[in-house]
Order: structure tokens, then sequence, then C-alpha cells
């Protein structure tokens, strides 16, 4: 499974980071973002509910 942030829907709002701390991250510019697109094994539903839960929809996953 991939994950990625739209960076120009992103608002900064966090839920995703809340969900999923280990894969989603806030930057410097109080957007989220991942540091990889891959999801690790065992993390997909935490990576999902991330996604599903971002007020923007910002958050795209691929599996």
């Amino acid at each position: 499974m991939r994950v990625r942030v739209d960076q120009a829907k992103c608002m900064g709002h966090g839920v995703c980071c809340v969900n999923a701390p280990d894969i989603f991250k806030i930057g410097d510019d109080d957007h989220a973002y991942v540091e990889s697109e891959v999801v690790p094994a065992g993390r997909e539903e935490a990576a999902q509910m991330g996604a599903q839960n971002c007020p923007e929809q910002a958050i795209d996953v691929e599996e």
C-alpha cells in the first residue's frame, strides 16, 4: 500500500497524525507529509483511517 498527501489540499489539521503518527508527520510549513509513501506492514488500517478522517480529503491511498 502507498499513501500520499496532496500539499495543495492539505490545510494542516493534523487529524492524520493523530491516527497514524508513525506514517504522517507535520512539516515546518504546518502541512502533513509522509516520509515514505510505502505504508509499513500491519499499519494499513491506520493509514486508511488517516485518509478517511482528513477534513480536506488531501490523502490518497493506493493499494
